[in-house]
């Protein structure tokens, strides 16, 4: 993996509020409290009125006004992550960098599959403003450069700490000097990437490189991204949960699920590894060996909760639903509490509710090549937004 330093653009170091989670995981009313403050990077990018033109715009006199500049020298930003999770005490490490992404190599290796309207989305944003405004989420195997990032940091005073309305508090380090760059690049090159987030970010800077004038490739053929381990028991893998349109119920399409998976009705979803659908009641998918059979060779790793058992067997083919279909009556979230109460409420038809993900059954599925359905996996804590901006105009 090639890595390389670079010179950020920051917001100035007394400005509260500024950053947010990444724009795909913002509800609208998340949306609407972090635009009450009026630096905040939501408002780079997701643009209301105005549209990519405006985040242009602004940024350009967030510039002016002196609210963000540019570091006067190449650097690495390291981040690290307190939270508690499962009961334990978490502290996480990672880097953010610039990573050489086309031509393509397969060293930075995408697991899912994207929307195009998603991916035409973030490169008008990006075409417009000339920037990668959130760095995309990449999750290496090796752990040999956790020891560097934290020997670089021993003596630093953090240029940014925050604390999210999630309680996970995070301290941003401006890493300077050949040496310890060296180093750090040093110890990641030899790792191969995952994309954890950032699919269709990730799409959109390799469509604008392949499309790009000869002066404008070297800017695009790096994607700004943060690293961190894979085998860091901090980062964590969870399913995301689809929410159906109310147009359709789970008892119209009961039989035929019924064909593939073995339906336990139950009173609550704690069943480690399995898929749940929710309907106002709790029922429990246990899939069949034929279940298995439709997703090919992929099928061979029998994950009770591979994402594929939903999109390709029950989405496709059970209920008949193209990619254009998914992309309208599918809805997804994070949140068990939010899906449940979006069926309550009678929003929607029912929910499926997805596990957490075993990382060694993930891996595997990586290793040999598997995309999985848009949104199977949910990596997380998740990097904030508006760390940092990477932008050519001010290179």
């Amino acid at each position: 993996m090639i890595v390389k330093a670079f010179q950020p653009l920051v917001f100035r170091n007394d400005i509260k509020g500024v950053t947010s989670p990444p724009f795909d995981v913002i509800t609208k009313e998340q949306e609407k409290v972090l635009k009450e403050n009026e630096y905040n990077i939501t408002h780079l990018t997701l643009p209301e009125l105005g549209g990519p033109g405006k985040s242009r715009d602004l940024l350009h006199e967030w510039h002016r006004q002196g609210i963000i500049a540019k570091e006067t020298e190449s650097c690495l930003i390291v981040i690290t992550q307190d939270f508690r999770g499962n009961g334990k005490d978490f502290n996480r490490i990672g880097l953010i960098a610039l990573v050489e992404t086309s031509p393509p190599a397969g060293i930075v290796m995408p697991h899912e599959d994207t929307f195009d309207w998603a991916v035409k989305d973030r490169r008008h944003l990006m075409e417009a403003t000339g920037c990668q405004l959130e760095p995309i989420f990449l999750a290496v195997n090796g752990i040999s450069f956790e020891r560097m990032l934290r020997a670089a940091i021993r003596e630093l005073e953090p240029f940014r700490k925050f604390e999210e309305p999630t309680g996970v508090r995070n301290s941003c380090y401006l890493v300077r000097g050949e040496h310890s760059i060296d180093s750090i690049i040093k110890a990641v090159s030899k790792d191969t990437a995952v994309v954890a987030d950032g699919h269709h970010r990730l799409k959109a800077t390799m469509e604008i490189f392949r499309d790009s004038k000869e002066e404008d490739r070297d800017f695009w053929k790096y994607s700004f991204a943060y690293i961190t381990s894979l085998q860091q028991e901090s980062l964590m893998i969870s399913g995301i949960h689809r929410i159906i349109s109310n147009e359709f119920s789970f008892s119209k399409i009961r039989e035929p699920i019924g064909e593939y998976f073995r339906i336990e009705d139950v009173g609550h979803n704690h069943f480690p590894g399995r898929i749940t659908v929710y309907d106002g009641k709790y029922h429990s998918l246990v899939p069949k060996d034929n279940a298995f059979d439709e997703l090919g060779d992929f099928g061979k790793i029998k994950f009770q909760a591979d994402p594929g058992l939903v999109n390709q067997l029950i989405f496709n083919k059970i209920m008949g639903m193209g990619i254009e279909e998914v992309a309208r009556k599918i809805y997804y979230t994070q949140s068990v509490p939010i899906a449940v109460e979006e069926v309550d409420k009678g929003k929607s038809g029912f929910a499926i509710l997805m596990p957490e993900w075993e990382k060694s059954v993930f891996l595997s599925m990586v290793e040999k090549g598997r995309i999985m359905p848009q949104k199977s996996t949910y990596f997380y804590p998740k990097i904030p937004s508006g760390i940092a901006i990477y932008c050519k105009e001010f290179l």
